[in-house]
Parts: C-alpha cells; structure tokens; sequence
C-alpha cells in the first residue's frame, strides 16, 4: 500500500492500523507493505497506472487525485460545499454515497479500481501565503497559488485573480522557498507535515474546501483473496477511514502550536467576509456541470442527498444532547 504523504502524516497512522488488522485477522496469510513517499510512483495518475498494472495494491488520494480516473468526483472541491466538520464526516461516511461511487469508479475504471472507503486527510483547505493577509477575495488577486492538476481548484484561484501553478507535493516546498509560487491550498496539518511553516506566513480560515481521502484497491487483487479474506480487508479499510478522521482534530492541535511558534499569522473572516468568499462557488458549479454534463448533475445530487442525510442525523443527535 502506498501513500505519498510522509510518516507525520495520519495516513500513515490509519495505514499500520489496517496493517495489523488485516495480518492478524488472516493469521499472517495476507501480507501488508507500506510504502511512504514516491517509492513506487510520484503521483496520483502514476499511482493509479501502477495498481492497473498490479504494482501498487492500495492507495490513497484527495477528491482532485481520484478525478484523473472519476472526473465527477472534482463535485467534492466545489468551494464550500462541505458546511462543518460533523456534517462533513457523515457526508464521508455515508453508505449510500460510498457505494454509488464505488459503482461509479469500478465502471470507470473497467473494473479495475475498487474504492474501499471515504475518510479525509488534513481537514479543511485554507488559503496559506508568504506575501500578505488575506481577508477578502480581492486579496488573492496577483498571488500564484500551488494546485494540483485539478481545474477545479485552478479555477477557484483564477476567478479570485490569482495564478494557479500546479506543482507536484513533494516540490511544493522549493516551490515556495524559491518564489515559484507565493502560497498554497491546504490543511494546517499538511502545512506543518511538511515544513511549509518556514516559507510561509500568513494563513486565512475560510475553509474552501474538506480535503476528503478515498482508500482505492486494485480490483483484480480484490477478487484474488478468498470471501473471507475480502471481509477482512474491507472492514480493515473501514477502519482506516474510521482512524483518519479520528486523528485529524488531534494533529491540528500541535499543527496549530507549530505555526504559532514558527511566527505564523491566523486570521478569521468575519460572516461577511466569508459571504464574499462564497459567492465564487457559484461560477465554479457552472463550470463543474457544463464540463461533466449529466454525470456531474448526478453526482451532485447524490452527495447533496448525503449531506441532507448528514446534517438531519447530525442536528437529531445535537438538539438530544442539549435536552
């Protein structure tokens, strides 16, 4: 199994908890590697060649990773669809959604490529920069901003009058010290994994995006395991999801720590400010829909099914404990 992220990271947490479940529930009969980094492959679509061809046997991505293989999936990274953090975990963890777009990319991928389970990693996407405060959208304009190959999360930046730059992960952090790019869209957690926090200043909070995780397996392994082996591993998965979500509210706590310490500025838009910023979800649902026609519609509606289901069950559960 192979995550790109670096051992600081709670994907790798939630991978030595799926590896000691799945070898010890088989008695050793099937064997887990984690592989951290770009020892196997460097990205997500050579990720993704890999476990078609049988190299790379599980793999986790973000929502823009996954769109090089299910461009409908890019519906997640429409800014600020995702209102809070309990809303957000049972949109991830929804049933009916995880199995519709398990359909979806085994369909996708001609039965290549089997989603396991939807988690998340690094929690919420804010605007991070070296050059200034950012409080409303104007204030991202003449930036150059670190994407990924997603032209969803590109064009966020461009409707803001930023530059998108898309940069591979393990070369962000060049990429900021040499001025190749001004900033970068992450997670507080992210940011400090990888040291971001000595080239960068300035963090603002919108919560643009729920960086959410899919674990993917090669289906053609899958289908090589006995029945009994498959539970195994498919509730193994279920807990990695399970552990993800889990960590991340703990590793922000220190991330938090370390900007601070490093010097690093937070700043918090106000309702209005936030009202700004997600007027530009708009033109980017446009664009989403024009560009996946009626897969997108469709997806759409499915995840927004999810999030009504979630945030019913989230609100039952809040108002029965306030009684």
């Amino acid at each position: 199994m192979v995550l790109l992220a670096n051992e600081q990271d709670e994907e790798y947490d939630a991978a030595q908890v799926f590896e000691n479940y799945v070898e010890s529930r088989t008695g050793g009969e099937v064997n887990v590697n984690i592989f951290v980094g770009p020892q196997l492959c460097g990205s997500a679509n050579e990720c993704f060649e890999a476990m078609q061809a049988g190299i790379v046997d599980l793999f986790t991505a973000t929502a823009g990773g996954v769109a090089g293989i299910y461009p409908p999936i890019q519906g997640m990274d429409i800014p600020y669809t995702f209102p809070d953090d309990r809303t957000a975990m049972a949109m991830l963890s929804d049933p009916e959604l995880t199995d519709y777009l398990r359909r979806e990319i085994l369909d996708a991928t001609n039965d290549g490529i089997r989603l396991m389970t939807m988690t998340q990693t690094g929690g919420w996407r804010n605007f991070a920069n070296a050059k200034h405060e950012i409080r409303t959208p104007e204030d991202v304009e003449g930036l150059r901003f670190r994407t990924i190959e997603s032209e969803i999360q590109q064009r966020l930046v461009r409707e803001m009058g930023g530059s998108p730059t898309p940069l591979p992960w393990l070369e962000v952090y060049t990429g900021l010290q040499t001025g190749v790019v001004d900033g970068t869209k992450n997670s507080i957690s992210d940011i400090t994994n990888m040291n971001f926090q000595e080239v960068l200043n300035y963090i603002t909070l919108d919560g643009h995006a729920y960086m959410a995780s899919m674990w993917l397996m090669g289906n053609q392994k899958f289908e090589s395991l006995s029945e009994e082996q498959q539970k195994v591993v498919a509730d193994g998965s279920a807990l990695m999801g399970v552990v993800q979500l889990g960590m991340q509210p703990r590793k922000e706590l220190e991330a938090y720590a370390t900007w601070r310490e490093s010097g690093g500025e937070l700043y918090t838009p106000t309702e209005e400010e936030m009202e700004q910023f997600r007027s530009y979800a708009e033109p980017v649902r446009d664009w989403y829909l024009e560009a996946n026609g009626e897969e997108g519609q469709e997806f759409l509606s499915k995840l927004e099914a999810a999030k009504e289901r979630a945030s019913q069950a989230v609100e039952a559960d809040r108002q029965s404990a306030m009684q």
